[in-house]
């Protein structure tokens, strides 16, 4: 038989105040739902440092090359023109819905990075569509329906995109006051 491999616990100790931030989170979203009108959605992401919550800083991505901030792996870039980003309903950044998929997130993203590294959530409260940019939409993963792609819907250029992500990045807050370490 072969050596057991243990694997990495990360962020033992700071996971209970996450969960007992979920706790809250929960209760202001379903108090927040009976009121009338009411369409508030909340979307969570994880960010590692020193990236921002949307857009990757060089040598901070992971694998793959990386277009002004943008990992080729999360969006259809052309081959024919890698000035241009292909609509794919398979291709975005991911979101979590839940905050408990978003401590799962970072779990799992926690074990990869190096001694010291700070991972924090981000959430973006989406009161309606509007809340999201023109030609962007939020897809359901078909295997998770807690995680979700912020996808294009038409071909646009790196530039633009980028300026897209940024405005969502500005209307997201960061909890860095939660920051884990690995």
């Amino acid at each position: 038989m072969g050596k057991r491999i243990n694997k990495k616990k990360v962020f033992v100790n700071q996971l209970k105040t996450l969960e007992n931030l979920e706790q809250k989170i929960n209760q202001l979203v379903a108090s927040h739902s009976r009121r009338n009108g009411s369409h508030l959605g909340i979307a969570f992401r994880t960010v590692i440092d020193p990236n921002e919550p949307t857009l990757y800083k060089e040598g901070h991505h992971g694998r793959g090359n990386l277009i002004e901030g943008i990992r080729e792996c999360d969006y259809k870039i052309s081959k024919a023109d890698p000035n241009w980003v292909l609509a794919s309903p398979d291709h975005g950044l991911s979101f979590s819905s839940t905050m408990k998929h978003a401590i799962n997130t970072m779990k799992f993203l926690g074990g990869f990075q190096k001694k010291g590294t700070k991972i924090s959530c981000a959430y973006w409260i989406l009161e309606n569509n509007s809340s999201i940019p023109e030609d962007m939409e939020f897809v359901q993963d078909p295997d998770n329906p807690e995680h979700y792609l912020l996808t294009i819907t038409r071909d646009m250029t790196i530039s633009e995109l980028v300026n897209k992500l940024k405005w969502i990045a500005q209307r997201m807050t960061v909890m860095n006051d939660l920051a884990l370490e690995a």
